[in-house]
């Protein structure tokens, strides 16, 4: 029974192509964590630049560095004139329109990543009123002071809102962060000649079939691609956006707790009870709690009265 247990564990980690603590390697929820042979021999310890991320700035480098990962993958070729060779721009087009359709917690890490690529506008497609109206919230304000205008909408209006906010030619790149085949493959008629939509959300499998107009791929040169997860180097470069307040990490935490929150926080999300983050702290005892514009200083006060003493 034993060796069987073990050749079926075999198999099912000969089917594992990512490598991560916590996921393939032990770590996960663990009070104290010996780092693998693996994680050194492939130099991927990563160091803090600064020692100003709190440690839930750490946790979130993970989902971030999938959405930098993503919005590498948006590729520009830009021609200055007719005589000019042509060059490549990397991530949301510069000065360009931006569309993210979808506003859950992802959704939100897509604008605020979009926003480092200084677009001139970027525009929000979310049906529920509560995240358009946390849109708002959050990055109004950030969006006014880097000269961003943030357009947010609903999905009926969104057709509407390009025509009048791209003077009818449409936007340069979109973001479709959610998986949903039907959107994905609508979100295809609003980019403009040369623009390029990236879809994050996976589908699920039996609806994962869309239909692509091939004229316009071929006479506009739009361009179609996706991404999922992320290397080092993205989670890297999220520390470094973090550290630099480019990013704020307090942005995406709703919720929460010690170790003992742990099996409350998988069931809050496996039952679709939270729309962000939730963080847990394996070296602390508290339970599941909702938290809202968490920081650097909430989070020492709690590890303060919280952290486990021996």
């Amino acid at each position: 029974m034993v060796h069987t247990a073990i050749e079926s564990a075999t198999e099912t980690m000969l089917r594992v192509d990512k490598i991560a603590v916590g996921y393939s390697l032990p770590g996960l929820f663990a009070e104290y964590v010996l780092i693998p042979e693996e994680v050194i021999e492939t130099g991927c310890l990563i160091p803090y630049p600064k020692d100003n991320i709190p440690f839930f700035g750490a946790a979130l480098a993970e989902p971030l560095s999938c959405v930098i990962a993503a919005q590498e993958r948006i590729v520009h070729v830009i021609k200055e004139g007719l005589m000019s060779s042509r060059r490549i721009e990397i991530g949301p087009k510069k000065r360009g329109v931006t569309l993210i359709i979808g506003a859950g917690p992802m959704g939100l890490m897509h604008i605020e990543v979009a926003m480092s690529y200084h677009p001139s506008k970027i525009i929000v497609s979310e049906v529920l009123t509560k995240r358009r109206e946390k849109v708002r919230e959050i990055f109004q304000d950030k969006a006014e002071k880097l000269g961003i205008e943030l357009i947010v909408t609903e999905p009926e209006k969104l057709r509407e809102v390009v025509k009048e906010k791209t003077n009818g030619r449409g936007v340069d790149d979109i973001i479709v962060a959610l998986g949903n085949a039907k959107v994905q493959e609508e979100s295809i008629d609003f980019l403009a000649k040369g623009g390029v939509a990236i879809f994050f959300g996976g589908t699920p499998y039996k609806d994962r079939m869309i239909q692509i107009d091939t004229f316009r791929v071929h006479y506009d040169s739009v361009m179609i691609t996706g991404s999922s997860g992320s290397d080092p180097s993205d989670i890297a470069k999220a520390l470094d956006l973090i550290a630099n307040g480019i990013i704020d990490p307090g942005n995406y935490i709703v919720k929460c707790g010690g170790l003992d929150a742990a099996i409350p926080l998988i069931r809050a999300v496996k039952r679709q009870e939270i729309d962000g983050k939730g963080v847990i702290y394996p070296h602390a005892r508290a339970m599941l709690s909702d938290v809202s514009k968490w920081n650097i200083e909430k989070e020492r006060m709690f590890l303060e009265e919280k952290l486990m003493r021996y």
